[in-house]
């Protein structure tokens, strides 16, 4: 009995508060380079905004998490498209389509590293 109440405990917890992600891979540079390290919140119960940085599982890949930059939203089917800022080095939406809400993590809030601290609001002007 009373582990289920810590595991019930931790989880609220993990909800609650905001995550550290490692980068890895080129797919979000020059912003976000591999081994930048990202300060994400967790998903929020509405649809993200265009232009917003997010964590995703990969649809083939359970457990597998991408960071990418959300390139349209569906809010009647609750579809994402992602894509990564560095087209050429990104696998993303253009290859495994449009994800459900279900397999949003979180929002990048902030990157943390390399360099100063930068907030990460939505930007649609990344977008290519």
């Amino acid at each position: 009995m009373a582990s289920g109440g810590i595991t019930r405990l931790t989880r609220l917890i993990r909800a609650l508060l905001p995550q550290l992600v490692a980068v890895e891979g080129e797919s979000m540079a020059p912003l976000l380079p591999s081994g930048a390290w990202v300060l994400v919140r967790r998903a929020p119960r509405r649809l993200p905004r265009l232009g917003q940085v997010v964590v995703v599982v990969h649809p083939h890949r359970p457990g597998f998490e991408l960071v990418k930059r959300v390139g349209a939203v569906s809010r009647e089917r609750r579809l994402i498209w992602v894509l990564g800022d560095n087209r050429a080095a990104s696998t993303d939406s253009d290859q495994f389509g449009p994800l459900p809400a279900e397999a949003l993590r979180g929002v990048a809030v902030a990157r943390l590293r390399p360099g100063r601290p930068l907030w990460l609001g939505a930007d649609p002007g990344r977008l290519r």
